[in-house]
């Protein structure tokens, strides 16, 4: 207990296990693509756990009402079939973590601040893996992005049409300048984008290697029936689709990108620029 007699230093060992946390998180992301329960579930069980060995009330209070609020977050996100387990176990986590002070302060924020920081860190993460996978493997999606601009030229015209009344507005209204920028590189970022989500991301499985939160290229059919046609691959379809072992051979699904990462990067930016940030916004 003589450790937590500060408030300071509950407030560096509890960042602490979460970046940790984190980090091993990630690396397994990356790695398998997987992060095992126990992960998930030491990072709640810790964060409440010192948040406990503090004996403050209003900091256990913090813990769990932020806990509660990730997970509501997190279980709309999970049964919507936007996010896997994993993810929504690791919010929940770091809802613990950063907790909702009470009473309420300017600091009672920063856990919906962190969901801000996450999916606009997990963005351009994603778009700078794709990009790699892009550029890695060239020579195989040269020919595929060219056939993917030519199928989706009603969008490169308004991308063509969008860039000329920038460039009208710009006479009048010289501010409106940097807007002629983006029209033409976001589509070809949109055809990029789709090309790598359609080829590279997509792998075809037997089916009996088909795991609980996998994400399904489509619904699973047997004699033209679909059996499971939901987005993620729930606890409930796996106990549907053992009767099938033998009769279907392989399933299709997409890989995605290990978005756990993104949790570390999000988290990191909170701890070192939270103020920087609210600043900017």
């Amino acid at each position: 207990l003589f450790l937590f007699d500060s408030v300071m230093t509950f407030a560096i060992i509890l960042p602490v296990v979460a970046l940790i946390t984190l980090a091993i998180s990630s690396y397994t992301d990356i790695r398998t693509r997987e992060v095992p329960d126990w992960v998930s579930y030491s990072l709640i069980f810790s964060a409440l756990g010192i948040r406990g060995l503090t004996l403050d009330p209003y900091i256990i209070l913090s813990g769990i009402f932020g806990l509660a609020a990730a997970y509501v977050v997190a279980a709309a996100l999970y049964y919507s079939h936007q996010w896997g387990g994993a993810d929504s176990k690791l919010l929940m986590g770091m809802g613990a973590v950063i907790g909702i002070t009470f009473p309420f302060t300017t600091s009672s924020g920063d856990l919906l601040l962190f969901l801000f920081l996450l999916l606009f860190s997990g963005a351009v993460y994603s778009l700078i893996w794709m990009i790699y996978a892009a550029i890695k493997n060239w020579k195989k999606f040269y020919p595929l992005v060219k056939e993917n601009a030519k199928g989706h030229k009603l969008i490169f015209i308004i991308a063509w049409v969008s860039k000329v009344a920038f460039i009208t507005l710009t006479l009048f209204y010289h501010s409106f300048w940097p807007l002629i920028l983006f029209p033409l590189p976001l589509f070809y970022i949109f055809i990029l984008v789709t090309t790598i989500e359609e080829q590279h991301f997509l792998k075809s499985i037997p089916l009996k290697h088909l795991t609980e939160g996998d994400w399904l290229a489509g619904p699973i059919k047997y004699n033209k029936k679909s059996i499971v046609t939901s987005k993620t691959v729930t606890e409930d379809d796996m106990k549907l689709l053992k009767k099938y072992f033998g009769k279907i051979k392989k399933v299709n699904i997409k890989e995605g990108i290990p978005f756990v990462p993104s949790f570390l990067i999000g988290y990191l930016i909170l701890l070192v620029g939270k103020s920087y940030i609210l600043t900017l916004i």
